[in-house]
């Protein structure tokens, strides 16, 4: 029906939209499901060898000079728990939202370490997935575009959630 030029319709979307309520496509939310549950379960695997092995992970962290050395094995203890949390959250779909934001974080600190690594010549672990010396892998750009990559899924995530 017709009031006034606008269609009920359109009354309906308006309102919607007003209140907050988005309305997404179904494969909008079917995308941001398959985002977070890929984007969770590489949070979730990266954290578990750090977890299982934080003195190998401070090692790590103290390579990429960064903090003062106060400061590295608390980071070391508690990234990781932030790395799972903010990636089961994302598989659950749980604070979809604030598990994105968070990880987005996340994966920007990560790219930072990572290009100041390089640019200052450092050869060492990143640290990404495995810290207890098997396979493990050197910082590079490569990782960084990995890690723009997981960016912009958790950025996607975060603003669509």
């Amino acid at each position: 029906m017709d009031r006034g030029g606008i269609s009920d319709r359109a009354e309906t979307a308006k309102e919607a939209e007003v209140m907050g309520v988005a309305r997404q496509p179904v494969a909008s939310r079917v995308f941001l499901r398959i985002a977070g549950l890929m984007i969770g379960g590489v949070f979730i695997y990266a954290s578990l060898d750090k977890i299982l092995h934080p003195d190998r992970f401070a090692d790590v962290v103290h390579e990429y000079d960064m903090l003062p050395l106060l400061g590295v094995n608390a980071f070391a203890l508690a990234m990781p728990w932030v790395e799972l949390v903010a990636g089961v959250a994302l598989a659950i779909g749980f604070w979809r939202r604030a598990a994105g934001l968070l990880a987005a974080a996340l994966s920007t600190a990560f790219m930072v370490a990572i290009a100041q690594a390089q640019l200052r010549g450092l050869k060492i672990e990143c640290g990404c997935f495995n810290v207890s010396g098997m396979s493990a892998t050197e910082a590079s750009w490569g990782l960084f575009a990995r890690d723009a990559l997981l960016l912009l899924g958790s950025v996607l995530t975060w603003r669509r959630g």
